[in-house]
């Protein structure tokens, strides 16, 4: 059995090996090394390998981060080779990709665009200069790269919006622009696609009109 001396003894020894002479977040006895100590320089050393003495070295000329290859400028910038912008949407437009469209504009665009994309959105009452309407002629005529370059680029008083929204939440954004556009200025082929006809449809805005009139005292 241990002395009350020797057990003094074994305290004060465990004690001292516990001290380090100053504050630390390290263990005071590190056994295994694991490569924590060694040689070596820090980001702002001044490094004598290097002729400029700098660590921090710079990459290779030419290197991209992975994923931040974006060689195809159709899909990316939404210009073609000549820098005129590309007609229509260089991705296979699907039901998803204009859902996904919708999301992502009542984020980023409603607040200026309005819902409906006619230009009087809330910020509209903060005395901001109200956006033009998607609906008039000429954006209605303009390439769907003019309105993805609006996005990537900013376009007037509107700021880029590269660095928040994705390369195919743009376009997904492009795609349902045009879908609010064809809602009010659909051909007779568009209809048919959806199994309709201009009189069925002329029929059931006038009965929508009809019933909002009588419910209003």
């Amino acid at each position: 059995m241990f002395s009350k001396n020797n057990l003094l003894f074994a305290s004060l020894v465990v004690l001292v090996v516990g001290c380090q002479g100053m504050p630390s977040e390290k263990p005071p006895v590190h056994p295994n090394q694991n490569m924590d100590n060694q040689e070596r320089f820090g980001s702002q050393d001044a490094n004598p390998f290097f002729a400029d003495n700098r660590s921090d070295r710079l990459p290779v000329e030419g290197t991209v981060a992975r994923g931040q290859l974006a060689v195809d400028m159709q899909y990316h910038q939404g210009i073609n080779d000549d820098g005129s912008f590309v007609g229509t949407i260089p991705a296979a437009v699907s039901r998803e990709m204009v859902q996904r469209g919708k999301i992502r504009y009542d984020i980023y665009c409603q607040p200026c665009h309005g819902g409906t994309g006619d230009g009087d959105g809330i910020v509209i009452g903060y005395g901001y200069v109200p956006p033009p309407s998607f609906y008039e002629d000429r954006i209605r005529e303009m390439p769907d790269g003019e309105i993805y370059s609006s996005i990537y680029n900013g376009v007037r008083s509107m700021p880029s919006y590269r660095h928040q929204i994705p390369v195919e939440d743009r376009w997904a954004i492009v795609a349902y622009i045009r879908a609010l556009q064809r809602s009010r200025n659909a051909t007779e082929e568009d209809l048919r696609q959806l199994g309709l006809t201009p009189e069925s449809v002329a029929l059931k805005s006038g009965t929508q009109s009809s019933s909002t009139s009588a419910a209003t005292p």
